[in-house]
């Protein structure tokens, strides 16, 4: 795991809040079904996303 990697990984703002939230409230498996249903990324991308969601790393919003 490498949540510097997703600072090249757009994601919507409101799947990133969803997954956030998921995170903060230690359901690791919905946040992580959150990320791939919205942008379609592998599991290994949609777990970097999700911790540096958690760890405050800058993940770009896209459409």
């Amino acid at each position: 795991m490498d949540p510097r990697r997703a600072r090249v990984l757009p994601v919507p703002a409101e799947a990133q809040t969803d997954a956030r939230m998921f995170m903060l409230g230690g359901d690791t498996l919905r946040a992580l079904k959150v990320i791939v249903d919205t942008t379609g990324y592998d599991l290994r991308q949609a777990r970097d996303i999700v911790y540096a969601l958690v760890y405050d790393i800058e993940v770009p919003s896209g459409s």
